[in-house]
């Protein structure tokens, strides 16, 4: 009952936080039978949300003991089907308890369930996976193995892909893998069980590698990140992609990932030199505080109408800015302060925060103003018009605040173009040389692929 009251709270929080939340291969999840939804973990408490809002199965997670220190709360959480599981770097002698969590999760793939774990065992915001744990395929075969191996438990592996991980109105991506049917590997299991568990981790982390734009270390994180300014559009259009389309924007930066790995595993000289000549040119920018698309050469140019366009958004969609700054900013910037508080570091969990600051103080907030308005106007219509106008201006405000920010991006490339135009016209050289040994990388990179795949 909890569980149905709850979902459509968290689906609207979600849709309310993010821009926009695309999701591919949902029709490869099994509409009935035991599964398991395997999925990568950068954010703490907005990656169940995400696949438990997209998946079309009611999901009980797994989740670290730790939430359950406090009585209200486990309770609460265990109404809404979470299952503990303790881990070694929370509690060592709790650890014993996890044949209770084994048993509870093989009772409920028995009953044709769905379940949802986070294999890498920790949330981290960086855009790498880490170590794959075996509890996924523990839990798949050891159910299959009380069963006979009659169940069909199928492994669902998820990818989970944020354009910012802690940002508000950022973008969300998640892929849907193909399952990994447990039954396939009876054999294997019943020879020797270790090493069935060993390949089914095996080839769960292999598909979260493909389904996720996550590199193996921090450093070519870095890199992705930087070609993903500086030459993401140019690929993408080169390539014959649809920029607007999610689905192209994760190939090409899934192609980007490839080719770093390609190319330090196979020219480490030259990717090391590459890697030196991007890093200065993206500090260079960070020091102007300008923005790589002024630089390029590409760039369509602004018409006279765009920039007239643009000067009536601004002056006519100030007023309402200002109406929807006085009546959303204060609960806006105070969820992200206590969320900062709260996390203490660990950003992994800030986005949730802040969605849970969100929620509370904008009801607080929206419902003291509604209040005050009536006990003013007196008149219910007029109250009810004037809620309709909350989230749609404060939609407005953010969307005029980009805007102003883009303007003055383009104020501040001006005033540097005429103080400082060497040095933007120097700047403008090493991009085009950048980009120019990019392509040339991008073509030796398709040759040597392609030539690889046929032979």
């Amino acid at each position: 009952m909890l569980y149905q009251l709850l979902k459509p709270v968290a689906v609207t929080g979600i849709n309310l936080f993010f821009n926009s939340i695309s999701v591919e291969n949902q029709e490869r999840i099994p509409n009935k039978g035991p599964v398991i939804f395997a999925a990568n973990h950068p954010n703490t408490m907005m990656d169940p949300l995400i696949v438990g809002a997209n998946c079309n199965r009611r999901v009980s997670i797994l989740a670290r003991s730790t939430l359950f220190s406090n009585k209200v709360y486990a309770w609460l959480l265990g109404l809404i089907g979470i299952i503990p599981v303790y881990r070694k770097i929370d509690a060592e002698s709790d650890m014993v308890r996890n044949e209770d969590m084994f048993a509870a999760t093989y009772r409920h793939l028995e009953k044709g369930h769905a379940l949802l774990i986070f294999p890498e065992g920790i949330s981290t915001p960086e855009r790498i996976i880490h170590k794959v744990k075996t509890g996924a395929a523990r839990i798949g075969l050891g159910a299959e193995a009380s069963n006979d191996f009659n169940l069909n438990v199928q492994l669902v592996p998820a990818g989970i892909n944020y354009s910012a991980v802690t940002k508000f109105r950022s973008d969300v991506h998640c892929r849907f893998g193909r399952p990994i049917a447990m039954t396939d590997f009876q054999d294997q299991y019943e020879a020797d069980n270790r090493s069935a568990v060993q390949t089914v981790t095996t080839q769960l982390r292999q598909a979260l590698k493909k389904l996720t734009t996550t590199v193996t270390d921090q450093a070519d994180a870095d890199i992705v990140q930087s070609l993903e300014t500086i030459y993401k559009k140019e690929l993408t259009v080169d390539l014959g992609l649809d920029k607007h389309s999610k689905d192209d924007e994760f190939k090409v930066s899934k192609g980007i990932i490839r080719a770093v790995e390609w190319f330090s595993d196979n020219k480490p000289k030259w990717s090391h030199k590459m890697k030196q000549s991007i890093t200065q040119y993206i500090s260079i920018l960070d020091k102007l505080k300008i923005r790589d698309d002024f630089l390029s050469t590409s760039r369509s140019k602004v018409t006279f109408g765009r920039r007239l366009q643009s000067w009536f958004f601004l002056v006519f969609g100030f007023p309402v800015f200002i109406y929807g700054w006085i009546l959303n900013y204060l609960p806006y910037k105070l969820s992200g302060i206590l969320a900062v508080r709260a996390v203490k570091g660990h950003f992994a969990d800030l986005s949730s925060k802040k969605m849970l600051f969100g929620m509370g103080l904008f009801i607080f907030w929206y419902t003291g103003i509604l209040v005050l308005f009536y006990n003013i106007i007196d008149n219910e219509m007029w109250t009810a018009l004037f809620f309709l106008t909350f989230i749609p201006s404060g939609n407005f405000t953010l969307l005029y605040f980009r805007k102003a920010q883009n303007y003055g991006q383009h104020l501040r490339f001006m005033t540097i173009f005429y103080q400082k135009r060497k040095l933007l016209y120097r700047l403008i050289e090493k991009r085009i040389s950048i980009i120019h040994e990019l392509n040339r990388a991008k073509e030796d990179y398709f040759a040597k692929n392609i030539r690889d795949d046929s032979s």
